[in-house]
């Protein structure tokens, strides 16, 4: 990399010459690294930019920070907007739309980056830095010594005179560029949700704008990014909090004001402690395998860390938009709640229409399902069975196989039964005479029949009940009895019956 010492030849546009008022219209951004999934908490970042965008008819734009490349993963790319596009999260710019402030990918904004390198050096505000990865780590180690302070870069590149710069630049010599941190002043800023924050320079040391490979480091790369992308608001987590003081630093450097900060509570676990995948936060990908909705996760998405009353629970989408303001953010962590996320997701499942839920269902479902094609009708029959139970699409999908697969009982079960052979042989032999007998198999008429055994046992049919659902479903707990019946059919009804009889 070398120095641009003619600025005549970069775009004007490219540099704002004073302080700016700021765009007026709403332009946020959500900008992930590609290093893996998108997570809960990121998604959390990328719909709450979302709804505030929808919220005031702004813009929500989508940037790739892939300049991390160590940690890059390329395939990442594709991951995270794919689970964003399932959310329903759509951007309005980034690398795939394209938009008048691009490129989207900081990888293809390297250029970018070292004209600003070189305007804040030309203006005295940066300077190379010749010290090599050894050099300051003798420098710590030497700190370490004085225990009354933090250590701090102590400027030896700084104070090199203009000649040995120039030979050590021509000489190629591995360099950084630092930022002249001004001496004494004070930083402050207002936070949406933390209120005024103040931190001294004195507490911050020359930090680095421009790696040694020519990479910039976040803070410079996020800064120059948002004032040419025209960004209004940053709303990111609580995490970059303290990247903020000099983030602002580079701004006034730049003559640019600043953006409107919010920063997002963290999430934790339910026991308080750092939020991962034992307390069942897993990827946006996962949930969406695992049967969750969109729907279901945007809802939940919403509730951490943002409130519209102490009572509200349930928001569709439009609601949200609706009512959704960065000044309800709460400044207390969120509480990560999958059994909550689970309830949510059965609300949605019992909501949606039948027709969506037999298509979403029959996609989980072996090809083999469908070999007369009548899928759709049969998945039509058996989803109100199942519907008032189901958490999610997986667990719908598990308690739809026995409809389709010979059952198992398990010695468990067989013992279970044994203990009371003498009558559950005589419900099963009733049932066999009474449903063979059923000219139309319908609810109706097996509800009736099977009632009579009653009659002719003596059992309480609570008792009848949980024998027909040993030998009908495999399990103590079944769909409703009659209807799973029906659904059955008579033929795979009776094989069951007879064959449970066999195993007593």
């Amino acid at each position: 990399m070398e120095k641009i010492n003619n600025l005549e030849n970069i775009p004007k546009s490219n540099f704002p010459d004073s302080k700016i008022t700021g765009p007026q219209a709403v332009r946020v951004r959500f900008a992930p690294s590609p290093t893996g999934f998108l997570h809960i908490g990121s998604a959390r970042t990328a719909f709450f930019n979302w709804l505030f965008a929808k919220k005031n008819r702004g813009k929500f734009i989508l940037r790739i920070e892939d300049t991390d490349i160590t940690r890059h993963i390329e395939k990442s790319v594709k991951m995270i907007m794919d689970s964003l596009k399932w959310l329903s999260i759509f951007w309005d710019e980034g690398p795939d739309l394209g938009g008048n402030f691009g490129p989207y990918r900081q990888s293809q904004r390297k250029d970018i980056y070292i004209q600003y390198v070189n305007k804040l050096i030309n203006e005295g505000k940066a300077y190379y830095c010749f010290c090599s990865p050894e050099k300051l780590k003798e420098k710590i180690n030497k700190h370490k010594e004085n225990k009354d302070r933090a250590y701090k870069y102590d400027r030896e590149c700084f104070y090199l005179d203009e000649k040995k710069v120039k030979e050590n630049v021509n000489k190629k010599e591995p360099f950084t560029v630092r930022f002249l941190v001004p001496h004494s002043q004070k930083i402050s800023f207002i936070d949406t949700v933390y209120g005024s924050i103040e931190v001294r320079t004195d507490s911050i040391e020359d930090f680095i704008l421009l790696r040694s490979n020519g990479i910039p480091t976040y803070n410079f790369s996020a800064v120059v990014d948002d004032i040419l992308m025209e960004i209004s608001h940053v709303i990111r987590g609580e995490d970059h909090l303290s990247n903020t003081p000099k983030q602002i630093l580079i701004y006034d450097a730049l003559g640019c004001n600043l953006p409107e900060f919010t920063h997002l509570p963290m999430i934790l676990g339910p026991d308080g402690e750092k939020l991962s995948k034992r307390h069942g936060a897993i990827s946006i990908e996962a949930y969406r395998d695992e049967g969750f909705l969109p729907e279901a996760i945007q809802n939940y998405l919403a509730l951490m860390g943002w409130s519209y009353d102490e009572k509200t629970t349930i928001f569709h989408l439009r609601d949200l938009i609706n009512k959704f303001g960065i000044d309800r953010i709460n400044k207390k962590p969120s509480r990560f709640d999958y059994d909550k996320l689970l309830w949510l997701n059965g609300y949605y499942l019992r909501l949606a229409p039948e027709e969506k839920l037999v298509d979403l269902i029959s996609k989980r479902l072996p090809r083999d399902y469908n070999k007369d094609g009548n899928l759709h009708n049969y998945l039509e029959k058996i989803l109100p069975l199942i519907r008032k139970r189901m958490k999610t699409l997986k667990e719908a999908s598990e308690k739809i196989h026995p409809f389709f697969n010979e059952i198992t009982y398990s010695k468990d079960l067989i013992k279970l039964a044994r203990d009371d052979e003498k009558n559950s042989i005589a419900v099963i032999e009733n049932a066999l005479k009474m449903l063979s007998n059923i000219e139309c198999f319908e609810i109706k008429n097996i509800e009736n029949a099977l009632r009579q055994i009653t009659e002719t046992t003596g059992l309480d049919f609570k008792k009848i009940a949980g024998i027909l659902r040993l030998a009908i479903w495999g399990d103590s707990v079944s769909p409703p009895i009659f209807e799973t019946i029906e659904v059955l059919g008579r033929k795979k009804a009776i094989k069951r019956l007879k064959k449970f009889k066999d195993k007593l």
